[in-house]
């Protein structure tokens, strides 16, 4: 019981670094495909803190975003990579740490690993976020299909 009760306060603990991890997977994917990334923030609202292009705002930690260069001229395939490119930064991360984790830290990190999926999972359903109005990753994907079939 008593692990149950750390890993919950972990999966909390644990939701920042899942949205960095997140964000700088779609960074990562504007920087393969030549572009510029112009901000990398973790939450919402009034900025409370600032280094170069990394952000801390002040409210809703469990979000964040990642803001970059204009990307209309890439392929749409390179366009879906970037939108998706946080989702397969916390598959990875996650899967990496389950498959080459040390069993005997597992209470430590099943919480990062679970926290990593559910995060994978909300951000492929298409829909935007209430609290802030930023669309979630499936959504600007179904958006970009949709309009690149508009233009074929």
């Amino acid at each position: 019981m008593a692990a149950n009760g750390i890993e919950n306060i972990l999966c909390i603990l644990y939701i920042p670094l899942i949205v960095i991890i997140h964000e700088l997977g779609h960074a990562a994917f504007i920087i393969l495909f030549g572009r510029e990334v112009t901000e990398i923030s973790l939450g919402v609202g009034e900025v409370i803190f600032r280094i170069k292009k990394f952000v801390i705002k002040k409210n809703s930690w469990w979000l964040g975003y990642c803001a970059w260069e204009n990307i209309d001229s890439l392929a749409t395939y390179k366009k879906l990579l970037i939108y998706l490119g946080g989702i397969i930064f916390n598959l990875s991360t996650a899967t990496i740490i389950w498959i080459f984790g040390d069993v005997q830290y597992a209470d430590w990190y099943r919480a990062f690993i679970f926290s990593s999926y559910v995060m994978a999972l909300i951000n492929i359903i298409p829909f935007k976020f209430p609290s802030s109005g930023l669309e979630s990753d499936g959504l600007a994907c179904i958006q970009l299909l949709r309009s690149a079939k508009k233009d074929d």
